[in-house]
């Protein structure tokens, strides 16, 4: 396994996001700048550079309309957001991410890769957010991309994206944390080149119409898209559903 360098502690980052994410989602919410909470997070941050960003992001956030802040920080509730500090550490702890071109599908705002900014001292030279929204794609490209040039946007469908010209250096991984939203998985694994590395993420929530292909377990995620070598299987309890993660080479 590879040493993981972390600039700053999973449990602080979840407490800046928890944060933002309770503070946004409130109806009265004011002004998240001057929040005293939200200062002392970042106040206490390992980095001033990084803290200097994240004021920034917090800037960025708060000249949003209220509708539009509570839209975006929903991609900041505490279950998105150990998922992927999840999927960063075991990721980081498995392959060196420095230099490394990650592509994300179903990227959302690009909470993933801006995550990885905060949380590994090496992070990826490149993390292309992949979403069939243009509104998301838009949104992250506003609140997120000035941020951090290592992160860029595309509106794409990833049913139907030609991946092996969009994965073409060998240190690319290829990120799937919405295989519960894929209408034929089969189909999707097939568009994939074999040897290509890859992290995927699933889960068994049904109760979201947009969840088509959930799994009830490893076995039967591993049966949509078998690896030829797993370097790691685990199910994350999250209360209201598990999360399921696999990440090896195709």
């Amino acid at each position: 396994m590879t040493q993981v360098v972390a600039t700053v502690p999973a449990d602080q980052v979840l407490s800046l996001t928890s944060s933002v994410w309770r503070l946004s989602q409130q109806q009265d919410s004011g002004s998240l700048v001057g929040s005293a909470e939200i200062d002392r997070i970042i106040a206490g941050w390992p980095d001033a550079g990084h803290a200097a960003h994240l004021r920034e992001f917090i800037r960025r956030i708060d000249a949003l309309e209220p509708d539009v802040r509570r839209e975006f920080t929903a991609a900041m509730d505490e279950v998105q957001i150990r998922s992927k500090l999840w999927l960063l550490g075991e990721l980081a702890a498995r392959r060196s991410l420095s230099g490394a071109t990650l592509v994300v599908l179903g990227a959302w705002f690009g909470i993933l890769p801006l995550l990885a900014n905060w949380r590994l001292a090496r992070p990826p030279a490149r993390m292309t957010c992949i979403d069939i929204s243009a509104r998301a794609c838009a949104l992250g490209q506003e609140v997120v991309g000035p941020l951090y040039p290592n992160i860029d946007y595309r509106v794409a469908d990833a049913m139907d994206l030609d991946y092996p010209s969009i994965v073409q250096q060998p240190s690319s991984v290829l990120v799937n944390t919405i295989c519960e939203h894929l209408p034929d998985p089969l189909s999707w694994w097939a568009r994939v080149a074999p040897g290509q590395f890859t992290v995927l993420q699933s889960n068994n929530y049904e109760a979201c119409s947009d969840h088509v292909n959930c799994v009830q377990s490893l076995e039967q995620m591993k049966a949509q898209t078998p690896l030829s070598d797993v370097l790691f299987e685990g199910a994350l309890p999250l209360g209201i559903m598990d999360r399921f993660m696999l990440i090896g080479v195709r």
